[in-house]
């Protein structure tokens, strides 16, 4: 059976032998990975907390913790000369932890947000700002809530 979706997009190159690792990045650079959805594994994972059914709202986690993940892009509305990994708010009331990648360096960064960190905001995302050249710009309120590593971030999932 033919995958017309596959053959259209990768062409000769679904007979190709590669590693996993080549593989992920080249469908990583086509943008057909859910990163959110491999940091809520990941987390859960790493932590031994399970995740929640897939329309559970307001939560991922068992305990109650939101998971988030942004990448980095050029901003070009309203702070240009500027990166931002965005993060979704929306209907949020829970704990968020975050994941953000910024994509110059490939550096991720690790973060918890209570929910009194974000509530007084208006829309339905904030951002994770950057300078151009990949550089955290740490006088951003939300550096405030940056975990030293991964390992802290799965600690904290631990904790709920």
């Amino acid at each position: 059976m033919s995958n017309y979706l596959l053959d259209t997009v990768f062409k000769g190159r679904l007979d190709q032998q590669m590693t996993f690792a080549e593989a992920f990045e080249i469908l990583d650079s086509c943008n057909l990975i859910a990163h959110g959805e491999l940091a809520e594994q990941a987390i859960s994972q790493a932590s031994g907390v399970n995740q929640c059914g897939k329309n559970t709202p307001g939560k991922d986690l068992v305990n109650g913790l939101q998971i988030k993940y942004a990448q980095t892009n050029y901003d070009t509305q309203s702070y240009k000369g500027t990166l931002h990994g965005y993060i979704s708010i929306q209907n949020h009331t829970e704990t968020i932890l975050a994941v953000v990648t910024e994509t110059k360096t490939k550096v991720q960064y690790f973060f918890v947000f209570p929910f009194h960190s974000y509530s007084h905001l208006s829309g339905n995302t904030f951002a994770v700002p950057f300078d151009l050249n990949g550089n955290p710009r740490h006088s951003h309120w939300s550096w405030d809530y940056q975990l030293k590593d991964w390992a802290a971030l799965v600690e904290r999932a631990k904790q709920g």
